[in-house]
């Protein structure tokens, strides 16, 4: 059970990590923007930066995760093994 809840966490996380990074680089955008060129290109710009932000914090904590998981796969296995050669 506690493993399904992680996944489910794990994928709500990157969902979070990704629209907060969308989120921010539009409020950046629209007020740097709004107070400059007023003719939506810097938002433009600052929209397409949070999204590349996002994907790119996103999937390196999907990396992260995936490696932890990896490791603690690895050491089941070990522990699976030795408990075999008693």
């Amino acid at each position: 059970m506690r493993q399904g809840l992680s996944k489910y966490s794990i994928v709500m996380n990157f969902g979070v990590t990704v629209v907060s990074n969308i989120a921010v680089g539009a409020f950046l955008g629209y007020y740097i923007d709004k107070w400059t060129v007023k003719n939506h290109v810097v938002f433009v710009i600052f929209v397409l930066l949070g999204v590349a932000s996002g994907l790119y914090n996103g999937f390196k904590y999907l990396l992260k995760e995936a490696d932890k998981y990896d490791r603690h796969d690895k050491k089941d296995a070990e522990k699976h093994n030795d408990s075999r050669r008693d």
